[in-house]
């Protein structure tokens, strides 16, 4: 099994401050029971729903982690936890610096126009009036939606939310990016240029998780790869073995599975 290294590719562990760190982290979804459950007694532990069991792993400046595995496998909530939404119920969970999480659909205030949605989003980064303006043209320029910018981000196509959730995030640049599936829309030509934008990521001393389906892109743009599968991590390590393994495992999951027992104990 491919293991992660604590270190940002070609630098041994201890030159740099990890920036961010689980250790053991688990955490329980507890479901509401029917009045025909509590009839029949149901136990507490079947009314339990562990969304991550037992994650581990460090991020540090200048990585970018790529997070994959099918839909409820815990991707989302590994974010929600980094963001302090979530509290895990095992273990510990520490972050150095700004964290913006980028997903679609969440964070915009849908009433107000892109432009004031810049601001806001500036603003719970801690950046000043004027440090927001001075970056609204690039902005604007990557976003490429043209006079929809001052229009109601609710008469935006998923796409254009893409577009200047994208380019808002990477140009206030906070320390820790996460993007959850946030280019999986949007054209060919604007995903290009914001794939060359993470690929510079790294550049910048700060560090990004990038949520994707998409196996192609991950090995793009990230230097780690976690993959997860019912909340649990199956390997973690540099993207070619753990993407091509996760890419057999689509295949036939089944058949992976029992080819790889130690997975299922983890």
């Amino acid at each position: 099994m491919t293991e992660l290294k604590n270190s940002r590719t070609g630098v041994e562990a201890g030159e740099s401050v990890p920036m961010v760190i689980f250790d053991n982290v688990s955490l329980c979804f507890r479901k509401h029971s029917t009045l025909f459950e509590l009839f029949l007694d149901y136990r507490k532990k079947e009314r339990e729903f562990w969304a991550l069991k037992g994650i581990s792993f460090c991020i540090y400046e200048g990585d970018t982690l790529g997070v994959i595995g099918r839909n409820g496998s815990g991707k989302s909530t590994l974010s929600l936890v980094c963001t302090k939404v979530y509290r895990p119920d095992k273990g510990g969970v520490t972050i150095k610096g700004r964290v913006q999480l980028l997903a679609l659909g969440v964070g915009f205030q849908k009433q107000l126009s892109g432009r004031e949605n810049v601001f806001i989003s500036g603003s719970l980064l801690g950046l000043k009036t004027s440090e927001i303006r001075q970056k609204m043209a690039d902005i604007e320029s990557f976003a490429d939606i043209g006079e929809f910018i001052d229009e109601p981000v609710r008469t935006y196509s998923s796409g254009m939310k893409s577009r200047l959730g994208f380019s808002i995030a990477t140009a206030i640049c906070p320390d820790i990016l996460i993007l959850d599936e946030i280019m999986a829309t949007g054209d060919k030509a604007f995903k290009d240029k914001a794939m060359e934008r993470m690929q510079n990521l790294r550049s910048m001393a700060r560090c990004a998780i990038i949520i994707s389906h998409d196996p192609g892109q991950l090995k793009k743009i990230c230097n780690k790869i976690l993959w997860l599968d019912k909340g649990r991590i199956v390997m973690q390590g540099e993207p070619k073995p753990v993407l091509d393994a996760y890419q057999k495992f689509c295949k036939n999951p089944e058949k992976w599975m029992a080819e790889h027992p130690a997975c299922l104990e983890r």
